[in-house]
């Protein structure tokens, strides 16, 4: 059920970048594009990422003069992301996004309740602040999905042992 409000000036804190007001209710925000860059044995491009939310599912979309279109659907847009870049990393792809990068990855609930729009950057101590999965970033900041897992279970694993030292 959505919120009514009287105001656009509602303050939700973490919940504006899933939330907008429209007609006086606040609605989950179930789609978006941005323009970020791609890059390929060092040559950068510019391209466009889009994502909704189509009933059940969560459908990513990358159109680069580069590779063209590249489409994937899953259960959140994380996931969907990955599923993109695991087609595009063979041929020397990288998406310049936050949530390709190695220190982010979201948590079940981001998943849950925000279709993984939103992930953290962790650090072998602590899961640190949320950010947008598709927030641009520099291509040479990325990696593969593949390292990118193994990285995510690597501080999740300090991170536990810490808070049993702790």
């Amino acid at each position: 059920m959505p919120f009514r409000v009287k105001s656009n000036r509602l303050q939700v804190g973490v919940l504006t970048s899933f939330y907008r007001l429209e007609r006086g209710i606040l609605r989950i925000m179930t789609e978006g594009e941005r323009t970020i860059q791609v890059s390929r044995e060092g040559i950068v491009r510019d391209a466009t990422v889009a994502w909704r939310f189509d009933r059940t599912s969560w459908i990513v979309e990358i159109v680069s003069a580069g590779f063209g279109t590249a489409q994937a659907r899953a259960d959140d847009a994380f996931e969907a992301l990955c599923l993109i870049r695991e087609e595009l990393e063979p041929f020397g792809w990288r998406i310049g996004v936050a949530g390709a990068q190695a220190d982010v990855w979201p948590s079940g609930m981001a998943r849950d309740q925000g279709g993984g729009q939103r992930a953290y950057r962790m650090t072998t101590e602590q899961v640190g602040d949320l950010v947008d999965t598709f927030e641009p970033v520099d291509p040479e900041t990325v990696t593969t999905v593949a390292l990118q897992r193994a990285e995510s279970d690597r501080l999740y694993e300090a991170i536990r042992r810490s808070a049993r030292v702790g």
